[in-house]
C-alpha cells in the first residue's frame, strides 16, 4: 500500500493520506505503528469510518480503554468516548469540556493510556475556517531542553496524579468524587519516564492532573511543578491541528500533552469520537 506521508515543521506532527483504514495490510499498519512511535502526533485525512470499524483499527493497537465518563460514551460502542457540543433534548450527547488543561490521557491511572485516537465527524467553522483546534507539547523535546542539572534533578523525582483535582472543580461533579476517588485514587509517576517503544525521555507532568511532587518540600516541589509546567507547553514545542471531517488523529499519550481551544459554540456544531488504547505502568 503506497501511503503518503508528511512530517511537520514541528518536533512532533505528520500526516497521512492515500490510505482507507478499513482496507490497511499488515505492512502498512506497521509504517503508521512506527510513524505514532517516531512523530507522536499523526493525522489520517480522509477516513469515513462506522463505529465498528473505528474500533476495529483502535484494538490492532492494543486492548480498548472504557472511559469512566458513562454518559458520554456510545450507546452501542462502550468503547468509543463520545465528544461533542450538540444537545438532544436539551442534553449533551457527549463530553462538552473534554481537554481543558493540558493533560495526557489517563495520567490518573496506574497503567496510564498509550494513544488515544479522535475521529472527527463534525468540525465547527467560523467565516469558512475550521475552528476548535487541537494543541498538542512535545515532551520529549521539553525534556532535552531542560539545563542538564534540572534533568539530573526530574531523573531522580516522581509525581502524584489526581482525577479528584480537576473533576472536584466540576460544578455538577460534587456527588460522584467520592465513588471516583475510590475508584481512582491518587497515582504515582515518574517526572521523566523512558518511552517503552524509542527509548527517548519524557517528561511525564501536566496542569490538569499533576497535583504535588514527592520527596519535596511543600514550597520547593510546587515551585517546580509550576515551571516544569509552563516549561512543557513553550511554543517550540508545541504543535497545532485544525481539524477537517474525516480526520483521524492519533496521538502518544507517553510522549505528549493536549489541550483544546474552544473557541466555538452552538450553532456552531462539534461531533468526535474517541477510542482510547491501555498502556503499561512506567515502573
Amino acid at each position: 500500500m503506497n501511503l503518503s506521508i508528511t512530517h511537520s515543521d514541528r518536533p512532533i506532527g505528520a500526516r497521512v493520506a492515500n490510505v482507507r483504514l478499513p482496507d490497511l495490510d499488515e505492512d502498512a499498519f506497521r509504517r503508521i505503528l512506527d510513524l505514532v512511535n517516531e512523530r507522536s502526533v499523526v493525522t489520517i485525512e480522509g477516513q469515513d469510518l462506522s463505529e465498528q470499524q473505528q474500533i476495529d483499527f483502535a484494538r490492532r493497537f492494543g486492548e480498548l480503554q472504557k472511559i469512566f465518563l458513562k454518559d458520554a460514551l456510545s450507546s452501542r460502542y462502550p468503547e468509543l468516548f463520545v465528544v461533542s457540543n450538540i444537545l438532544e433534548n436539551g442534553k449533551p450527547i457527549g463530553s462538552t469540556d473534554a481537554g481543558v488543561y493540558w493533560h495526557t490521557d489517563g495520567a490518573y491511572l496506574p497503567k496510564p493510556h498509550s494513544v488515544s485516537m479522535l475521529y472527527a465527524i463534525e468540525v465547527p467553522e467560523k467565516d469558512g475556517k475550521a475552528v476548535g483546534d487541537t494543541l498538542f507539547a512535545a515532551m520529549g523535546a521539553a525534556y532535552d531542553a531542560l539545563p542538564q542539572a534540572t534533568r539530573e534533578q526530574v531523573d531522580r523525582l516522581r509525581g502524584v496524579h489526581s482525577l479528584h483535582y480537576r473533576y472536584a472543580t466540576k460544578a455538577d461533579a460534587a456527588q460522584d468524587m467520592a465513588e471516583l476517588t475510590r475508584q481512582f485514587p491518587p497515582v504515582s509517576h515518574p517526572l521523566a519516564i523512558r518511552h517503552p517503544a524509542t527509548g527517548r525521555k519524557c517528561l511525564y507532568l501536566s496542569e490538569g492532573y499533576t497535583t504535588r511532587i514527592e520527596g519535596l518540600p511543600e514550597d520547593e516541589g510546587e515551585a517546580l511543578l509550576k515551571a516544569l509546567c509552563e516549561h512543557v507547553v513553550r511554543p517550540e514545542f508545541q504543535y497545532r491541528h485544525r481539524w477537517a471531517p474525516g480526520d483521524l488523529l492519533i496521538w502518544d499519550n507517553r510522549a505528549t500533552l493536549h489541550r483544546a481551544t474552544f473557541d466555538y459554540a452552538l450553532p456552531q456544531r462539534r461531533l468526535m469520537r474517541r477510542a482510547t488504547v491501555s498502556g503499561e505502568a512506567f515502573g
